[in-house]
């Protein structure tokens, strides 16, 4: 794709060197939930009116939501759009028809599979809604995030989107890197690798604990010197990689300090430091494919490449995707590519933010870009360019408005290698038997050490 030839809608391209001060101007904010939704996002439909304009979005649960875990909420998801039949297909045909509206990876896929790759467009439901106390947080507070130092780090933003009027790429992302989630949760979730045979390998099956310290509207700040959001994944399943266990923390002074991570292997009793836990190291949770700079898009720290925001563009991608989230392993892990019959895509405005690596950096891609839904701040997509400018690996983020919190979600992921020609589904939240992340209360102040790794790692 030519992203010079882009339209944008929005602010202009900029790029981040050193320190930027770019504190919203009154004039600006005053759009904030008028022309503009409370969270950024342009509030009228467009112009054909292929996407309508923001009504709140959908904030309430249907009838017929039975999570597993009742009032805590979590999964089964209810479909509140079952009835809905797709308004065209995109196939390997038509393809050039759409071009300027498919990222590059989706067109490769096209290529690569024109005989049963396919996108299903169905109509665009702005479904994304937050609590009330997010949007008021987010304007009252509006001038008090600021990036600092070369990475950059974040500091004077809490229970907010650090940056609803964005001026740069490292500003989106930063909106992706803490988008609202309830501050304490858990859940289980599994993962497939599937071959360039069409061969399927359960690769694992976790439970994962979230504490999400930036979220708490509890709190002033984040504790002094304590990570933002912190995680402990414990694996289930398979056999041979049972209690085998990963604690990730990310910090806001990303400037400062580096992410931290341990791993503890029951066979060998003990916790050890993971220092190799970032940046282009594959995770083995994943089947061996996806990086941990890629975990939900993006993540870690923004100091190997630079990050441009290129603009905000009408894209299609999967959204509102409960049937991919609820669809059993064996219905969706087609050879190939995910079967197509359970993706629904839509035509949404994305922010568009493209990362090229620095000179003198080393990292098995040279090029990543995203595509950031303005209505959550969600990564939806995302490929990457490896060195020779060829397409290495293409996500997609699947996400759905969970209802019951309220919250606009992606996490589950399908990740194609395009070099070894596999792809995995993984973190499915919804999937039969699986849980999805679901409100606890509030984890005790020693969880998440490397004290306690050993122990159970269930409370």
């Amino acid at each position: 794709m030519n992203y010079k030839k882009m339209i944008m809608l929005g602010v202009a391209s900029a790029l981040f060197a050193g320190q930027v001060v770019a504190t919203p101007t009154d004039e600006e904010i005053s759009q904030l939930g008028t022309t503009l939704t409370p969270m950024g996002a342009i509030k009228a439909g467009n112009a054909d009116g292929s996407i309508p304009a923001w009504d709140g979005g959908l904030c309430t649960a249907p009838a017929d939501y039975k999570p597993i875990m009742g009032a805590k909420g979590g999964s089964p998801y209810a479909d509140p759009f079952s009835n809905e039949k797709p308004l065209f297909s995109i196939t390997a045909a038509n393809m050039a028809q759409y071009q300027d509206k498919l990222d590059e990876g989706t067109q490769e896929l096209f290529k690569r599979y024109p005989e049963s790759f396919r996108v299903d467009v169905y109509p665009t439901q702005r479904s994304a809604c937050f609590p009330q106390w997010v949007y008021d947080n987010t304007i009252s507070r509006v001038k008090n995030p600021r990036l600092v130092g070369d990475a950059p780090g974040l500091e004077g933003a809490h229970a907010q989107v650090p940056f609803p009027l964005p001026k740069s790429g490292y500003e989106v992302m930063w909106n992706a890197n803490t988008k609202f989630e309830l501050p304490y949760t858990e859940g289980t979730q599994a993962a497939y690798l599937i071959d360039s045979s069409g061969g399927v390998t359960l690769s694992s099956i976790q439970l994962i604990e979230n504490r999400n310290y930036f979220w708490d509207n509890s709190l002033d700040k984040v504790p002094a010197n304590q990570p933002y959001w912190a995680l402990i994944a414990t694996t289930t399943a398979p056999a041979a990689s049972v209690g085998v266990k990963q604690m990730r923390f990310n910090f806001l002074e990303t400037h400062q300090r580096d992410a931290m991570a341990w791993s503890y292997v029951p066979g060998q009793r003990r916790v050890r430091l993971a220092p190799e836990f970032k940046y282009d190291t594959v995770s083995t949770a994943s089947g061996g494919i996806l990086l941990f700079d890629e975990i939900n898009g993006f993540d870690g720290k923004m100091d190997k490449f630079d990050f441009k925001l290129v603009g905000r563009k009408e894209m299609y991608v999967p959204y509102n995707t409960y049937k991919a989230w609820s669809a059993d392993p064996k219905l969706a892990n087609t050879p190939k590519h995910l079967n197509p019959d359970i993706l629904r895509w839509e035509l949404h405005r994305m922010w568009v933010v493209e990362a090229t690596l620095k000179p003198g950096e080393r990292h098995v891609q040279k090029v990543k870009r995203f595509l950031i839904d303005e209505d959550s701040w969600a990564i939806l997509a995302y490929h990457s360019l490896d060195q020779a400018g060829k397409v290495h690996h293409l996500m997609y983020q699947l996400s759905v408005q969970q209802y019951e919190k309220p919250a606009y979600r992606n996490g589950h992921y399908v990740l194609y290698d395009m070099t070894k020609g596999v792809y995995g589904n993984g973190s499915l939240m919804a999937a039969p038997g699986m849980t999805g992340f679901y409100q606890v209360d509030p984890f005790p102040g020693n969880y998440f050490t490397s004290g306690s790794m050993a122990g159970s790692g269930i409370r």
